[in-house]
């Protein structure tokens, strides 16, 4: 399989959020198993979850197993927040600054595993990364 065929095949989400406090003029956020991506001002600023992770100690080792292929499936990237309506929901990731996504808006009449809340977490896993809930 080519490598840009590979990368159609992995997991994405693609969603407008309702706003995004640390990267002004945030307008498109996509969610990729290893990376955060935010369309703003034009370009696309990519975010790699290897680097804002809350590594357990010695980080080093934990870095250098990772590039070996294996990584705790717990490895935090941020926080979230589910306990809002919709637009209100955020995952905060541990970037410097923080950087705080908002959700967009979505039907009430949904289940919860198939809430953009959910599906964003479930992209996240999918990489080896996690989120801590702050609920």
């Amino acid at each position: 399989m080519s490598r840009e065929a590979a990368r159609n095949a992995e997991p994405c989400l693609r969603f407008a959020p309702s706003r995004v406090v640390g990267l002004p003029g945030a307008s498109e956020v996509v969610v990729r198993p290893d990376r955060l991506e935010l369309r703003s001002g034009g370009r696309w600023v990519v975010l790699p979850f290897d680097e804002m992770a809350r590594w357990p100690r010695p980080a080093r080792l934990w870095r250098l197993l990772s590039r070996l292929g294996w990584r705790p499936r717990w490895l935090p990237v941020g926080d979230r927040d589910w306990f809002h309506p919709p637009r209100d929901r955020f995952f905060r990731f541990y970037t410097d600054p923080p950087l705080t996504v908002f959700l967009a808006d979505e039907d009430r009449g949904i289940g919860y595993g198939e809430t953009l809340f959910r599906r964003v977490q479930d992209v996240i896993g999918s990489g080896g990364f996690s989120t801590n809930d702050l609920g």
